[in-house]
């Protein structure tokens, strides 16, 4: 396992994400049906967020979309569509409603206007800006020295234990996904009874329904089909370190809260560019699963930009580093950081 010493998202600003958002089609020509919308929130995902605007607002579950999904532990930064004309006034009265001592979610500003809602998953990916914390000077200068010599930096791009469940765990939202797959909905019922991650007073009380499929019917679509995703991401992960295994010199290594994966020693220029694996889709309009071959890129690359270790004013006598670049939709910031460290611990 890598030296777990360092400390991300130790607090949330220490963890900024912007999306890069594939822009619908905004029109000064009426009638407009959707309202596109700049959301900044913290300590809370995106599909609470969602939930707050529906409630707020009086709409149904689809009324409300976003292309990608954020993290609660973090500052992210999205586009939403909303399934209304809304207008400064409702922005001022939302955001004031749902500012917290120690959490947020606000609408920044209106994009603009629009005939259709924004699509889930066409983004183009996120910024990022991260901090991290407690380093040793030594393991800080070795950090900097890395980045400054691998500037082009690529990456295995395995799913991150945020895809599996919200931090303090349990990180089992793939074992949900798993028994909706096999339609065994009294499992996925158990499952869901012991994380953080559901979304309806509703889906506690088993009472209140003539059976246990008609629970997660009270519950958004969107995160039905995130559970069932997930099941996808643990399935992409088990094939991709496989596929690294079989193609490169590699070294076997224990994430917390996600498994033992494969990561190549030297390089991956055996290695195919894209892994698939035979996955699962949810059909929202029927409430079914069907098969569906899920694929993505095995290895990204990208441009690191890295400062010079500071005192970390949150740890005595430790330094900290502030690193930025962009990643595509779907791939995991804090993946690439521990991939770093692993070469690091590995020289």
């Amino acid at each position: 396992m890598a030296d777990t010493s360092y400390k991300l998202k130790y607090i949330n600003d220490d963890f900024q994400v912007t999306e890069v958002s594939l822009m619908p089609d905004i029109t000064l020509k009426r009638p407009f049906k959707y309202s596109y919308v700049w959301i900044q929130k913290s300590a809370f995902t995106t599909f609470e967020v969602l939930e707050k605007i529906k409630d707020f607002f009086n709409l149904k579950f689809d009324d409300v979309r976003s292309q990608g999904l954020k993290d609660e532990d973090a500052i992210t930064e999205q586009l939403i569509s909303i399934k209304r004309v809304l207008t400064d006034k409702d922005i001022a009265v939302f955001n004031k409603k749902h500012k917290f001592k120690n959490k947020f979610s606000r609408i920044k500003n209106i994009v603009g206007y629009g005939r259709e809602p924004v699509k889930e998953r066409e983004l183009h990916g996120n910024s990022f800006r991260i901090v991290i914390r407690n380093l040793e000077k030594t393991l800080a200068d070795n950090f900097l020295s890395y980045i400054l010599n691998n500037k082009y930096l690529y990456f295995v791009n395995y799913y991150d234990n945020q895809r599996f469940g919200m931090p303090g765990g349990p990180y089992n939202t793939h074992l949900i996904g798993k028994a909706i797959v096999e339609n065994d909905w009294k499992q996925a019922y158990e499952q869901m009874k012991i994380t953080s991650n559901v979304y309806s007073d509703a889906a506690t009380k088993k009472g209140d329904f003539a059976d246990f499929k008609e629970i997660f019917k009270s519950i958004s679509p969107k995160k039905i089909a995130f559970f069932v995703s997930a099941y996808d991401s643990f399935l992409w992960n088990n094939q991709a370190s496989l596929t690294v295994r079989e193609n490169t010199k590699s070294k076997c290594h224990l994430f917390e809260n996600v498994g033992e994966l494969y990561l190549p020693i030297d390089h991956l220029s055996q290695c195919p560019s894209i892994c698939e694996v035979d996955g699962f889709d949810f059909l929202t309009e029927k409430f079914s699963v069907q098969p569906m071959v899920y694929k993505r890129n095995l290895v990204i690359a990208t441009i690191v930009y890295t400062s010079q270790p500071e005192i970390d004013e949150l740890h005595k006598g430790k330094k900290k580093i502030t690193v930025s670049f962009f990643l595509p939709t779907g791939s995991y910031a804090t993946m690439i950081i521990k991939q770093i460290f692993l070469r690091l611990q590995d020289k």
